[in-house]
């Protein structure tokens, strides 16, 4: 593929998730309590991570040529690199995602709904850090993105 497709698909990529991080803090701007909510925050939670660790993939093979096949060894692969600093949140958010998608106790729930709004600050967080190495101004034009930049594929 040509680095032109490539940096499409990652723009693209960012773009997504971008838009699906909007959507969770809305949610998460509602007032709390309704199981309705609390199973939508928790989808759209799991769309986020989703979307964290493809386009960490893309990232990491265009930025250093990291081959990663799963969300753990993308997680591992962006430390490596300095894109992630708190190691506790973003193992404690990969144990959460797969605790809500293979199980469904409502206690459990209610307990994984309480840590999302500290990781939609980590993808968050991520996602501006991303943004600015690889130069991807999205179409709201976020101030937030803009301080840190560095050459990408260069390490930081």
């Amino acid at each position: 593929m040509s680095a032109i497709l490539e940096r499409e698909r990652l723009e693209c990529s960012l773009e997504a998730w971008g838009r699906a991080l909007d959507r969770l803090e809305e949610a998460l701007s509602l007032p709390p309590g309704t199981p309705l909510l609390i199973d939508g925050v928790t989808q759209r939670f799991e769309f986020c991570f989703e979307l964290t660790w493809k386009t960490l993939k893309l990232a990491l093979l265009q930025g250093h040529g990291f081959d990663v096949v799963s969300p753990k060894q993308s997680l591992q692969k962006a430390f490596a690199v300095a894109w992630l600093e708190d190691d506790r949140v973003w193992l404690e958010m990969l144990k959460d995602r797969n605790l809500t998608v293979h199980t469904y106790r409502e206690s459990l729930a209610r307990e994984i709904f309480s840590h999302i709004p500290e990781y939609a600050r980590a993808m968050r967080g991520l996602y501006f850090r991303l943004s600015a190495e690889v130069g991807y101004q999205d179409s709201a034009s976020r101030p937030e993105a803009s301080s840190g930049a560095v050459a990408f594929g260069q390490a930081s």
